[in-house]
This record gives C-alpha cells, structure tokens and sequence, in this order.
C-alpha cells in the first residue's frame, strides 16, 4: 500500500504540473488564434479593397486622365486661335479633337486593359501573404498540440513508472 502511495504522490504532481502547462498553452494558442484571425481580417480587407476597386477611380490614374484633358483642352484652344489667324476650316478642328478623343479612349482602354494584370498580380501577392501567415502561425498551433498530446513531457510517463517492477521507493 504505502509502495502505491508512494508512486501515486508523483504522479499525482506531475499530473497537477502538466494540467498547469496544458492551460497556459490553451491561453497561449487562443492569444496567438486571436492575432492570426486578426491579421487575416486584415489581410482579407487589403485584398478586397485592392483586388475589387475599379483601377480608373484611384488617384493615380486620374490624375494622368486629367492631365491628358488638359493637355487636349489647351491644344484645341490653341489650334482655334491659330485656324482664325490662318484662315483654317472649322473642319480641321474637328478632325484635330476626333484624333485626340480616340487617344484618349484608347489611353483609357490601355488602363483598363492593364486592370487584369494589376488584380493578377493582388491574388498573387494575397495568396504569398496568406501563405506566410499560416507558415509563421502553424509552429505555434503545432507546440500547443505537443503540450496537449504530452509529447513536451517525454520522460512523464505514469504507466511505466506505476507498473515497472525494477522501480526503487
């Protein structure tokens, strides 16, 4: 009996030390599942918010379709002023602007044409960024499930020491 007691006083500490690691580790898989799910929220918001807008409303954009209206405002007023000098044909005009709008249309065109690349290119770099993330939060998840299965305690092992018959008290 006192051999049993003996060999149940350990066992009962290491059981009660293992219960005390076992629950800081939940606490620390559920702090670092809070800051995986956050950093994907995050992630998930970036993507849509690139991968979804319309290319011609960012700034960049149209700020160079702007730029060629001007340009295009100040060569049609300026082809005014020469043709009443020189005499030209409102004709010529209008040819001179029909010419400027389809560069313009097809300066537009090009952008958007270059919005397939642009989203390919977000996918791409979501999908490496969400990659990197699980990669970065898989170890931890991976060291909660060792300190829950008990494999961070390999020489813990009660059966064994209950039931060796070469065990020393």
């Amino acid at each position: 009996m006192l051999n049993l007691f003996l060999t149940a006083l350990p066992l009962l500490g290491n059981y009660l030390f293992s219960q005390k690691n076992k629950k800081q580790s939940q606490q620390t898989i559920q702090t670092n599942q809070k800051r995986y799910e956050q950093k994907l929220s995050q992630l998930d918001s970036l993507f849509n918010r690139n991968y979804y807008s319309n290319i011609l409303d960012r700034s960049d954009v149209r700020g160079l379709l702007g730029n060629l209206r001007e340009q295009m405002s100040e060569t049609t007023r300026n082809l005014k002023n020469k043709a009443t000098i020189t005499g030209a044909t409102p004709e010529t005009v209008v040819t001179v602007q029909k010419s400027q709008n389809r560069a313009y249309g097809n300066a537009v065109s090009q952008i958007a044409s270059q919005a397939a690349t642009w989203k390919e290119n977000t996918l791409q770099n979501y999908l490496s960024a969400r990659s990197a993330l699980e990669d970065f939060y898989r170890p931890l998840k991976s060291d909660y499930m060792n300190n829950i299965l008990g494999k961070t305690f390999p020489s813990f092992n009660p059966l064994q020491n209950l039931f060796n018959p070469n065990t020393q008290f």
